[in-house]
């Protein structure tokens, strides 16, 4: 009857001085930086000393296990010497775990971690010392101590430190230093689980080795049995590879194949290595289910005084991210001039889900620069800043940072960035541009770009803008801009291309969901598909190759079936692209049709042309040159793009340096044929000369253009562009060219031009596009058209308007010498430029034909006004 009053736990002690000059016992967050060490001592020969000597900022911690200890069933008492040879800072600091519920690689603010710590600036910057509460790797203060370190104690004084907590939470504390003794009192009931007491160390690259402590206790109540070893953490450390963590030191015959299970089954382990005395790496025959609840189970396994334990089990989840799991989540590329943060480039990144995930050996890929990750894990939905490893002091206090040996230049303009995983999968893209700010003044540097909604990371512009931080950015926190913004729209098919007669190059306007599926759901008009790879990580960009060459002269339709969708789930609006082989253009087979030169304040010129054949040309081998007449320099070569695109048989292709300003100011507008490119020739307001180009400098057309060519009745011609008649009439003729009507918006980009007046071919001599012409520049009738169709090649016309009263008002053409065709255009305007009253006017029109005939012709037409 005795036995059953014997209590579960025992009061009892853990103890060290370190005066055997070892520090067995105690595990390190990375090996080698502390030592039971003779250099200056706290007391005794020996104390536990930050021994590393780091040429960088670090933080390393240390920590013992305390086994079974139930601060709940009774009074805990801590006790330890500390001395600091560092005046503390943000940068500079130090904390003593009394309990932690994880190892010490978790005991650092913004770990794993839960527990109670003393120490100085653990959080802020003021040297008082505190109790600290730790929740999730959050900070708070339980209680100030009347104590600051830095002008109490200072750098040569070792402090004692004595801390006890009842069972119901009641704090006491107390500060020996210089015969001087602070006292403080508090209540903090919360209790997490406790498994360690440790020290973490926080400290700039002259800072590291300034730590001493000794003298350490623990007195409580602790549970007075051993079961054996026990498993206290297990990650995967690969696809098949588990590192499986002990409580203690195991004998070298507990790691055998045989003595380990993984369920569900992933096979009896090939191998298990013991890393260390206390940890286990264990490879499996196969991979290990992916976000899947699993159990280690560890059988017949002994520590180093012979206690074993059979059946010990872990649950734990192994995850390992996919695309869109873990997310650039902002992007600070222009740091000057400085607004708050520090005047250096960064990413953060974000843990999108609820599973933790290893990100060691993964890569952040930005053109050819490939920059490793270290050994480092992300949390689950937590963020991570990544910059240089010089610039982790200087972020450190923003959240948790990742040092990247090689951090990339994060240029101003934009660029792309990919992250990849260990085995080189696509797990996150982002191709930024400083257009995304949405705002000219922070686009200019000291703001950070911020996605909006994580939900939707593979949506690109839409789902990114400037911080809205007063801070000019929100490292390590939830973003300014955070918000609702699902990606509804994905529009699918932006360009198809032939590199030769077999091989398409196929790009979409998202990343596709699951590219596997382009295979089958893809087609080509006139022949099948061999094959379909995708070109790089994106998604968005894949090669196809047909299973028959493709001809020159003919068009083709590459398309896609229902069941492809982007990430986001969304179906694509354009699902088919036509092209065809290109080939060089002659003059005038591709020309001038729209100039927009002078443009309304904020907006940009633009340059529309139309293929005047049946041929197909690369807008990537033809340039745009401006001719300054008056010294006859021509400006540097501008590309139409930057990538090949083919310009098919009667379309029309527009290039500006603003897309979205066209789209958004010109409603008469077709904007998947409006281009964007990074500059254009130089346009004048009042007069210019352009000049197109083949990929060999020959001229293929050209225009002078000057703003009388507009309507004059206009009040202004700001914003409004000038268009051709008909595409095929002679761009130089600046008859051939009239205002865009406001009707259209004053501009049509991509579209059939507003001033547009067709041919009526009905095998007459003489054809009139109509009877009447109302040149108010509305887009109807605003000019007349006079297509004249003679006999052979040598033919002289003169053309000439007669009011009612017999008056010459306008000479169209005087012995103008053409073949068999010609097209003439008046715009109801007399030769002073004026425009003609209202009433009929008599065209007379006179051929002198190769024959030495004259042909007259007398046709009335009504000028409505």
């Amino acid at each position: 009857m005795l036995f059953c009053f014997i209590p579960v736990t025992v009061f009892s002690q853990v103890s060290y001085n370190f005066e055997t000059g070892s520090s067995h016992g105690w595990i390190q967050s990375i090996d080698n930086r502390w030592a039971a060490d003779s250099t200056g001592p706290i007391m005794g020969k020996y104390s536990l000393h930050h021994t590393y000597d780091n040429s960088e900022t670090g933080s390393d911690q240390i920590g013992t296990r305390l086994k079974r200890l139930h601060p709940e069933s009774g009074t805990t008492s801590w006790s330890f010497k500390i001395r600091y040879g560092a005046d503390p800072s943000s940068s500079n600091n130090w904390a003593v775990f009394l309990t932690a519920d994880n190892d010490p690689s978790e005991m650092h603010p913004g770990g794993k971690i839960n527990g109670y710590a003393m120490g100085v600036d653990l959080a802020g910057y003021d040297d008082t010392l505190r109790l600290w509460k730790v929740r999730e790797g959050g900070i708070s203060t339980v209680k100030s101590l009347p104590v600051n370190w830095q002008t109490d104690i200072g750098t040569a004084t070792a402090a004692r430190i004595d801390v006890e907590r009842s069972a119901a939470g009641e704090w006491n504390m107390k500060v020996s230093y210089n015969s001087v003794v602070r006292t403080a009192s508090c209540t903090d009931p919360d209790l997490f689980s406790v498994h360690w007491f440790g020290v973490c160390y926080k400290y700039t690259s002259t800072r590291d080795r300034l730590l001493w402590i000794d003298d350490i206790s623990v007195d409580g109540f602790f549970e007075d049995t051993d079961d054996g070893p026990a498993i206290i953490k297990a990650y995967p450390a690969g696809r098949s590879m588990l590192e499986v963590f002990f409580d203690r030191d195991l004998t070298p015959f507990s790691a055998l194949t045989g003595n380990f299970e993984c369920l569900p089954s992933s096979g009896m382990p090939v191998s298990v290595t013991a890393d260390e005395s206390r940890k286990l790496r264990i490879i499996f025959p196969g991979n290990l289910p992916n976000k899947t609840p699993c159990t280690i189970v560890a059988k017949n396994i002994c520590d180093a005084d012979s206690i074993c334990a059979d059946n010990v089990s872990f649950e734990f989840t192994p995850a390992f991210a996919g695309p869109g799991d873990i997310l650039i989540s902002e992007i600070m590329a222009d740091p000057l001039p400085p607004v708050s943060l520090p005047a250096k480039e960064y990413l953060e990144i974000k843990n999108a889900t609820g599973y933790g995930y290893s990100l060691n050996s993964w890569k952040l890929i930005t053109g050819t620069e490939n920059s490793i990750f270290p050994d480092s894990f992300i949390g689950p939905g937590e963020s991570e800043i990544l910059c240089s490893v010089s610039d982790t002091g200087l972020f450190s206090v923003y959240g948790h940072v990742i040092g990247l040996k090689s951090f990339p230049a994060l240029t101003d303009e934009g660029r792309t960035l990919v992250i990849t995983d260990d085995l080189g999968n696509m797990i996150h893209w982002v191709s930024y541009s400083r257009g995304w700010y949405g705002d000219k003044l922070k686009s200019e540097g000291g703001w950070s770009l911020e996605i909006i909604d994580t939900g939707y990371p593979f949506f690109g512009e839409g789902n990114w803008r400037a911080s809205v931080s007063p801070e000019g950015g929100t490292p390590g926190k939830t973003n300014s801009v955070s918000g609702n913004n699902p990606d509804k729209i994905f529009k699918g098919i932006t360009n198809v291309f032939p590199t030769d007669s077999l091989t398409l190059i196929v790009i979409f306007s998202e990343s596709v969901g699951d590219p596997g599926k382009l295979i089958n759901l893809a087609g080509i008009g006139g022949t099948g598909i061999d094959s379909i790879i995708s070109c790089n990580y994106t998604g968005m960009e894949f090669k196809a190759v047909a299973e028959k060459p493709f001809r020159k002269g003919k068009v083709y339709t590459f398309k896609i079936r229902a069941g492809l969708t982007d990430r986001a789930g969304n179906s694509p609006l354009r699902e088919s692209f036509r092209f065809g082989i290109p080939e060089a253009p002659a003059v005038n087979e591709i020309v001038f049709n729209e100039l927009l030169f002078n443009p309304l304040p904020g907006d940009a010129d633009y340059i529309e042309l139309f293929n005047n054949s049946d041929r197909v040309f690369d807008a990537n081998r033809l340039y745009l040159v401006s001719l300054n007449d008056e010294t006859a320099d021509t400006s540097e070569p501008v590309v139409l793009s930057d990538t090949g695109r083919c310009i098919l048989p009667g379309a029309y292709y527009t290039v500006t340096t603003s897309r979205d300003a066209i789209i958004n100011r010109y409603y008469s507008n077709a904007d998947t044929d409006i281009y964007e490119v990074s500059g254009l020739p130089s346009m004048p307001d009042d007069k210019g000369h352009l000049i197109l180009l083949n990929a060999k400098a020959e001229k293929t057309d050209e225009v002078v253009y000057n703003e009388k060519m507009h309507f004059q009745l206009l009040s202004g011609f700001e914003g409004v562009s000038l268009e051709k008649i008909r595409p095929g009439f002679f761009s130089p003729d600046i008859k051939n060219w009239h205002s865009a009507s406001e009707f259209s918006g004053w501009g049509t980009p991509g579209m059939i031009n507003s001033a547009y007046t067709e041919m009526t071919g009905n095998g007459n001599a003489v054809v009139f596009s109509s009877n009447r012409i109302s040149p108010d520049n509305d887009g109807n009738e605003d000019v007349l058209v006079i297509d004249l169709s003679l006999t052979g090649n040598s033919n002289v016309v003169t053309i000439l308007v007669f009011d009612e009263y017999g008056s010459i008002v306008r000479k169209l053409v005087r012995n103008f010498y053409c073949s068999d065709k010609l097209s003439v255009v008046w715009d109801g305007t007399a030769d002073n430029a004026s425009v003609v009253d209202a009433g009929i006017y008599v065209i007379l029109i006179s051929v002198y034909d190769e024959t030495g005939k004259t042909v007259k012709w007398k046709k009335a037409c009504a000028v409505i006004r």
